[in-house]
C-alpha cells in the first residue's frame, strides 16, 4: 500500500502544482484588455506599441511627454532638469536622486549609459539601434565592433592562438577557452573605445551629459521614447555570455520576466503567465508615488476580438485598449445615435500601409517583380484608396496617400501622393515591361513569361484579409493580375516580414516622436525597421543632409523631398489609410459633468495616443455617490 500511496501523494502535489500555475490573475484596481500578448520587457529591444505602452509603466526614460497638451510638452522625469549647449549639441541632464530600481537599488547615470550602448551592439539587433546614431560617435563604434566580430569569427584555430600571443594572453587550455579568451579581449577592446569616444558621459551619479553628432531641434523628444528606459546593469549581465564561435555577446533573456526582472519605473511585475496576462503592482521604490493612482493593474491578452468585447461589456475590464472588432462602423453609428457612451475612437499619428518587397529576387530564389520602382507604382495606381476607407472599413479613416500623416508636423508640406489612375497604372506596368497580355488577360514580359500570381502576406487576426481581397478585385480588372492570400498567426508573419519572405505584406506604424524621419527612417538602408529590403541612393543621401543640417526650413525641404520621392516615384510602401484608434472604458463623468462610477480617468486624446497606465484610474462607487 505505500508505493500505491506515495504515488497518489505525488500525482496529488502535481496536481496542485498544475492548477496553481493555471489559477486565473486576481482582479486588480484596474483590468486592462490587450488585443494581444506581450512580446519582450527589454525596452531596447521593444518596437510593438503594446510592449512599448507596457514599458512607460514598469520603466522610466529621462523626460516624459505631457501627453494631456495640445503640443506635447516635453516635461522632467527620471531627470529632474536640463541644460543644452549653445552650439545645440551637448545636453546635461540633472537625475533625481530619489530614484530607485524595483530592487531598493539607485537609478545612476551609468545605467542609462550601459543601457542605451546596449541598443547600438550590433549583438541585440534593435530595430531602433538607428536612433541611437544621433549620439555622438554611436555610429562608428557599431561599425567598429562589427567589423571585430566578423574578423574574429573569420579565424582559424591557429589565428586565435596567433593573436593571444600578440596581445601577450596566455595560450593554454582547449580551442574553446582560448577563443573564450580572445573573445573577452575583443569586448573589452570594444568597451574601452566605448568610453573614450562616445558622446555619454557620467560626471557622477546624478548628471549624464550626452554630446550628439550635430544639433538636434527634437533629440529631448526621442530620450522621452520608451527604447531609451534604462534597465539594470547587474541582472542583465549575468544573463549575458560570450559565445566562442562568434564573439557575441549572447544574452539569456530570462531576465525580462518576474522575479528576475528590475524595472525603475511607477511599477513592477509581480506575475507574468505568458499569453495569459500580466499582474502589475506599484513599484514601493519608484521616486514619485503620488503619481500612481491604481495600487494594482492587469493585463489580459484577448486575441479572438469579439471575446474580448464581450469581455469588456460583461463587466470584467475597465479598458480594452485596441479594439479591432468587425462592426467598428456600428459600434460608431451607437455612439452617434447616443446608444453608448464606452466606445472612443480617436485620430491618431500613424499609417496603415502595405509593403512592397524591393529585394531583386524573392525569397525562394523567383526573380521579384516589385523590384522594380514601376511595378510599384502601377500597383499603387490601380488601389482606389477612398472605396477601401469609406466602403470597406467604415471606421472614420482618412484615405493616405502619403506616410507622414499631412498636418501632423508643423512646418512640414506633403506632397500630394499617386491617387487612383487605372489608365497610368497599365501604362506603368506596359512600361516596367509587363504590357503584352496573354488570353487570358495576365501581362508577359518580353520572354513571354506571365506575371506571377501575387502573394499577399496578412496576419490572421483582423480586417487585413478583407482588404487584401478588395485590392486583388482592383488589380484583378484593371491589370489582369492574379492574387492569392497568405494568411499567417501572428508570429510566422512576422517572422516571414523579417526575413522578407513575402511579395505584398500588410503593415502598420505610428510615429514615436515629433518629426518626420520617425517615419523616413523605415525606408533608410540597413535601417532595423527597414523589412522592404528598399534601398536608394538619393534616398539615404536626402536623409544623411536632413540629419547634417542646421538650419530648420532646409532640413524640412529634404525631408519634403524624401517624401515625395518616396511617395511618388520609387513607393517602398502604399500607404492605405491613416488610422484611427479604438478604445472601450465608461467616461469618467456623467453628462452633468459629476463622477461616473466605473469610469476610467487619465486617457490621453492627443493623436499620439502614449498613455501612462499610472495615470489611469476607475472611479469609485464612492466617490461617484458623493458627487
Amino acid at each position: 500500500m505505500r508505493p500505491i500511496l506515495l504515488v497518489i501523494v505525488i500525482l496529488g502535489g502535481l496536481l496542485g502544482i498544475t492548477v496553481a500555475a493555471d489559477r486565473p490573475l486576481p482582479d486588480a484596481d484596474l483590468n486592462v484588455i490587450n488585443a494581444t500578448a506581450f512580446i519582450t520587457t527589454d525596452p531596447q529591444r521593444q518596437s510593438y506599441s503594446h510592449d512599448i505602452r507596457l514599458s512607460y509603466a514598469i520603466g522610466e526614460t529621462l523626460v516624459r511627454w505631457d501627453n494631456e497638451s495640445e503640443d506635447f510638452d516635453i516635461i522632467p522625469a527620471l531627470a529632474q532638469s536640463w541644460t543644452v549647449s549653445e552650439d545645440g549639441r551637448t545636453y546635461t541632464f540633472k537625475l533625481d536622486p530619489k530614484a530607485k530600481w524595483s530592487n531598493g537599488s539607485p537609478v545612476v547615470a551609468d545605467h542609462l549609459i550601459y543601457s542605451w550602448k546596449r541598443d547600438v551592439e550590433p549583438e541585440l539587433v534593435a530595430d531602433y539601434a538607428k536612433m541611437f546614431f544621433t549620439i555622438e560617435n554611436t555610429k562608428e563604434y557599431f561599425d567598429r565592433r562589427n567589423e571585430q566580430l566578423e574578423g574574429f569569427a573569420a579565424l582559424t584555430d591557429e589565428g586565435v592562438r596567433t593573436e593571444l600571443e600578440a596581445r601577450s594572453l596566455a595560450t593554454d587550455g582547449n580551442t574553446r577557452e582560448q577563443r573564450l579568451r580572445l573573445a573577452a579581449a575583443y569586448r573589452d577592446e570594444s568597451d574601452a573605445w566605448f568610453d573614450e569616444n562616445v558622446g555619454l558621459e557620467a560626471p557622477d551619479d546624478h548628471t549624464l551629459v550626452v554630446t550628439t553628432e550635430l544639433p538636434m531641434d527634437y533629440f529631448l523628444d526621442l530620450t522621452a521614447f520608451a527604447v531609451f528606459t534604462p534597465v539594470y546593469p547587474p541582472v542583465v549581465e549575468d544573463h549575458v555570455t560570450l559565445n566562442p564561435e562568434t564573439g557575441r555577446r549572447v544574452t539569456d533573456f530570462s531576465w525580462t520576466k518576474p522575479p528576475t526582472i528590475v524595472t525603475n519605473g511607477a511599477y513592477r511585475i509581480a506575475q507574468w503567465k505568458f499569453k495569459r496576462g500580466m499582474l502589475l503592482e506599484k513599484n514601493p521604490y519608484y521616486r514619485a508615488p503620488e503619481l500612481v493612482k491604481s495600487e494594482t493593474i492587469k493585463i489580459v491578452p484577448i486575441e479572438d476580438e469579439n471575446t474580448a468585447v464581450l469581455a469588456f461589456e460583461n463587466g470584467a475590464f475597465d479598458f480594452h485598449s485596441d479594439v479591432r472588432v468587425e462592426y467598428v462602423p456600428e459600434l460608431l453609428a451607437a455612439v452617434e445615435e447616443g446608444r453608448r457612451d464606452d466606445f472612443h475612437s480617436f485620430g491618431t499619428f500613424g499609417t496603415y500601409f502595405w509593403s512592397f518587397n524591393c529585394t531583386p529576387t524573392l525569397a525562394d530564389g523567383r526573380a521579384n517583380p516589385f523590384h522594380d520602382a514601376g511595378v510599384r507604382r502601377a500597383f499603387t495606381l490601380r488601389v482606389d484608396r477612398e472605396q477601401i476607407a469609406f466602403r470597406v472599413r467604415r471606421s472614420g479613416e482618412q484615405p493616405a496617400y502619403t506616410f507622414v500623416p499631412p498636418g501632423s508636423v508643423p512646418g512640414f508640406e506633403s506632397p500630394p501622393g499617386l491617387r487612383f489612375d487605372p489608365e497610368r497604372a497599365r501604362e506603368e506596368l506596359a512600361a516596367a515591361g509587363w504590357g503584352e497580355r496573354n488570353a487570358d488577360g495576365v501581362p508577359i514580359n518580353a520572354d513571354g513569361d506571365a506575371f506571377p500570381t501575387v502573394e499577399l502576406l496578412v496576419s490572421t487576426a483582423g480586417y487585413h484579409s478583407d482588404i487584401a481581397l478588395v485590392m486583388g478585385a482592383m488589380w484583378r480588372e484593371h491589370l489582369g493580375v492574379k492574387t492569392e492570400i497568405d494568411a499567417k498567426e501572428t508570429k510566422i508573419y512576422r517572422a516571414d516580414l523579417k526575413s522578407r519572405d513575402y511579395m505584398l505584406a500588410r503593415g502598420g506604424w505610428f510615429g514615436d516622436y515629433g518629426d518626420p524621419t520617425t517615419f523616413h527612417y523605415l525606408h533608410k538602408t540597413g535601417d532595423g525597421n527597414n523589412d522592404r529590403g528598399y534601398s536608394d541612393p538619393y534616398f539615404d543621401e536626402l536623409m544623411d543632409k536632413a540629419d547634417k543640417e542646421t538650419d530648420p526650413e532646409t532640413r524640412m525641404a529634404y525631408l519634403e523631398e524624401a517624401e515625395r520621392y518616396t511617395m511618388m516615384e520609387t513607393i517602398p510602401v502604399m500607404p492605405i489609410f491613416h488610422y484611427s484608434w479604438y478604445y472601450l472604458y465608461k467616461p469618467p463623468y456623467d453628462e452633468n459633468g459629476d463622477p461616473n462610477p466605473g469610469g476610467l480617468r487619465g486617457i490621453s486624446k492627443h493623436p499620439r495616443l502614449v498613455q501612462y497606465m499610472w495615470k489611469l484610474e476607475v472611479v469609485d462607487e464612492d466617490e461617484g455617490d458623493q458627487s
